[in-house]
């Protein structure tokens, strides 16, 4: 028997170590190709713009350069407001050895409170901080003698106004610390005035020894040079707004009144020559900020009169001669209707009812017109809106829809009652008397000059038909005799014929919901609008007081007012005493 021999299967050979390392080392070295493939492919093709900013941004700087905001002049040229480098002091906190001793000679030279400026300097990571702006020259360079520790002066513009520091504020308004417009003209001409910021772009390098950012001289470079905002050409006449806000000061402080406002116009083009609001804050007398002659808005009282009865002429209800028998007290409804200056005859004409500012004789004569007809007259002579100004802050006034309307509403709106209007809108109404029966809008902006040289006309051209020239010429021949006979004779200029109107109106107090206050005191509004020469219009003039510390009327302390004011512009603008009629 053979005896075989068993043999064991082959085993696969081993791996060496050597073997696995070669084996790791190339699934590493294709997952580094692999990563290196994908940032080549990430940088070149799919954020490649990405990346060329961040180099850009390494080595290329650029600064904004400031438009030149600009100019605000009257009609003739005269600088009202400008724009002019001052002085801007700030700090690099890292920079500064003696915070609390720095902020100590801030407030000695340059003002400030020294919590506020401390608080800056120690801001932690800080690397800017402002310490003043738009700052004196002489401040600056006392304060800089001192030489404190990371602290730099650079300029900026700011804007000064070179007629005074208040004339004409509650028209020209401000802008702010940085130089855009927040009130006013400044405001509403914002997008004008401010031009376009342009910007410097050039290559930079490193200076390794000092660690700061130089320009490389035949680096890159570029300059888009800013344009300068347009130059804003007013209708103001900066000497006769000058001697309005004088005169009106003086007037309102002699008063002991809380307000007035004047606004003086050419009635045929609409042109503003002066436009003023002086008030009373803290017993001081001064120019508004606030431009109360579109921005405020009152129930008129008599001076709304002509309007209704040149709305009564148009419609042939009346005529000059027309006769009412007037009585002491007329009771219609609810409420009652007198005369504050009493007449010596019963049987009053329309020429007497204006010259004498009759109540009991306007609200019978209201009664021809009708309650629809007197809201359409009124609605045309632009009573409850806004004028074409744009003005930020002017209000609408208010005439009431025919449906709100009380069985006293008529008679109470022929007198000047239950609507009102800002000064600037009844100027405006009494514009159309002036101008023959059209209205033609009022405005302040004449128009803009670019920094190109180009012209852009800003003001209105149109005007509206709202009465017959006939109707006007008639309404001014019973305004004259008020002013020649009537409760105006104060506001009489020498030479000269003027049409105009008195009114003394109570002022609504809504906290009491009557025309008393809480301690039962009545307050006053009191007014005089009128135009000259009467026969061919130059000038409309509109003077309210408001709030006088004794009881007075319109044809007492606002006509004399309208008086002065008219011969200073009239010698002003050399307008002669006697024209033909047109």
């Amino acid at each position: 028997m053979v005896a075989t021999r068993l043999v064991p299967p082959k085993q696969p050979p081993q791996q060496s170590l050597a073997d696995w390392r070669l084996v790791v080392a190339a699934g590493l070295m294709a997952a580094c190709a692999a990563i290196m493939i994908w940032r080549l492919v990430s940088l070149q093709v799919l954020e490649p713009d990405r990346y060329v900013e961040h180099g850009e941004s390494q080595r290329v700087g650029s600064r904004e350069l400031v438009a030149q905001r600009g100019a605000i002049v009257d009609r003739h040229g005269v600088e009202l407001v400008v724009s002019s480098p001052r002085k801007v002091v700030t700090a690099d906190p890292r920079l500064v050895t003696d915070p609390a001793g720095l902020a100590e000679a801030v407030v000695r030279h340059l003002g400030g409170d020294f919590d506020r400026t401390l608080e800056l300097l120690q801001r932690p990571g800080s690397k800017f901080a402002y310490l003043g702006r738009q700052l004196d020259d002489e401040a600056v360079e006392r304060f800089m003698s001192e030489g404190h520790a990371g602290v730099y002066v650079s300029e900026e513009p700011a804007r000064i106004t070179p007629a005074g520091s208040n004339v004409a504020a509650g028209i020209l308004g401000r802008t702010d610390i940085d130089g855009a417009g927040v009130s006013g003209l400044e405001k509403q001409y914002d997008d004008i005035l401010r031009g376009t910021e342009g910007r410097v772009v050039f290559e930079r390098g490193r200076v390794a020894d000092e660690g700061r950012r130089v320009t490389i001289p035949d680096g890159q470079y570029e300059l888009i040079a800013p344009t300068p905002g347009a130059t804003l050409t007013l209708t103001i006449d900066r000497t006769i707004q000058f001697e309005v806000e004088r005169a009106l000061t003086a007037a309102v402080q002699e008063a002991g009144a809380e307000s007035g406002t004047v606004i003086m116009t050419r009635p045929s083009s609409g042109e503003i020559l002066a436009m003023a609001t002086i008030t009373r804050a803290d017993g001081a007398f001064g120019v508004g900020t606030r431009n109360r002659a579109v921005t405020d808005r009152y129930e008129p009282g008599s001076i709304a009169k002509p309007l209704a009865i040149a709305a009564l002429l148009e419609e042939g209800e009346i005529d000059r001669n027309t006769t009412v028998e007037t009585v002491e007290r007329l009771e219609i409804y609810d409420l009652e209707f007198r005369d504050e200056v009493r007449s010596d005859k019963h049987l009053l004409t329309t020429a007497d009812v204006l010259a004498n500012s009759s109540n009991v004789g306007m609200a019978l004569l209201s009664k021809r017109l009708g309650e629809e007809r007197m809201h359409e007259y009124l609605d045309a002579f632009g009573i409850g809106e806004t004028t074409r100004l744009g003005f930020p802050g002017e209000t609408a006034g208010n005439l009431p829809e025919l449906d709100d309307w009380s069985g006293v509403s008529l008679p109470q709106m022929s007198i000047g009652y239950e609507f009102s209007a800002t000064p600037l809108q009844m100027l405006r109404a009494y514009n159309v008397l002036a101008n023959d029966g059209e209205l033609v809008e009022p405005h302040v902006v004449s128009h803009a000059v670019g920094a190109d040289g180009e012209l852009d006309i800003l003001s209105p051209r149109s005007a509206t038909r709202v009465i017959s020239e006939s109707t006007a010429t008639e309404v001014t021949t019973l305004l004259a005799e008020v002013v020649d006979r009537g409760t105006g004779v104060l506001a009489s200029v020498p030479g000269y014929e003027i049409a105009g109107k008195t009114g003394t109106a109570q002022v609504y107090q809504p906290e009491t919901g009557s025309y008393a206050d809480a301690d039962g005191n009545v307050h006053l509004l009191t007014s005089f609008v009128g135009y000259l020469p009467a026969a061919d219009p130059e000038l409309s003039i509109i003077v309210m007081i408001e709030d006088p510390a004794e009881e007075s009327s319109g044809g007492r302390l606002a006509a004399p007012l309208f008086g002065e004011l008219s011969n200073f512009a009239l010698q002003h603008l050399r307008i002669p005493p006697a024209r033909e009629a047109r």
